[in-house]
């Protein structure tokens, strides 16, 4: 449980923004957490804790998925409640527009993009959630960053040049084009 704190409102975010339905999202939170305390002797250290977690949900909601749970897209009323109620209504809006535009990306870019963009994950995390190459998890990253900013109608170049010794080196979390730029531009 002392693993499962800090990342407890991550898993919650990521759960919600694959499935866009807050049921859906805490079954699978719910189910995650039952299945990682059941294989819990499975994990070899606990740094690895976060890709583990991660996996699981992952999994969780592809089998979903497979066996026809299909979540339906969310009415008006439903992103009322996906957002902070504090929030003025202008930036509820931007928020709403890129939450409909991501439901339009294929699937694994679609959880790249949450992963790195909302969760803030790093790049060798969702690789290890993920699977694939690193080099993969960058092109689903990119080209779903791209794909939004189409679909938004914003221009999608960086406004400074990305380091990219830095990045590939260290796998460092690298942020040529965050959402809230996106959400800016609208």
């Amino acid at each position: 449980m002392a693993l499962l704190d800090p990342l407890h409102g991550r898993l919650e975010h990521f759960a919600l923004a694959l499935t866009r339905d807050r049921d859906a999202a805490r079954d699978i939170v719910g189910e995650t957490i039952l299945i990682a305390y059941e294989r819990f002797e499975t994990l070899r250290e606990p740094a690895a804790f976060l890709s583990y977690l991660f996996t699981i949900a992952r999994r969780v909601h592809q089998a979903r998925q497979r066996h026809g749970r299909r979540t339906e897209p969310l009415e008006a009323a439903h992103w009322e409640r996906l957002h902070d109620p504090r929030l003025a209504p202008d930036i509820r809006a931007d928020i709403s527009a890129v939450y409909a535009a991501l439901e339009q990306l294929p699937a694994p870019q679609r959880e790249a993009v949450v992963l790195f963009e909302i969760v803030g994950l790093s790049l060798k995390e969702i690789h290890e959630i993920q699977g694939g190459t690193l080099v993969a998890v960058k092109v689903r990253i990119s080209r779903g960053r791209k794909r939004l900013a189409k679909i938004l109608g914003v221009d999608a170049t960086p406004a400074a040049p990305r380091d990219r010794s830095t990045a590939a080196s260290e796998h460092r979390r690298v942020e040529p084009l965050p959402l809230y730029t996106v959400i800016e531009d609208l």
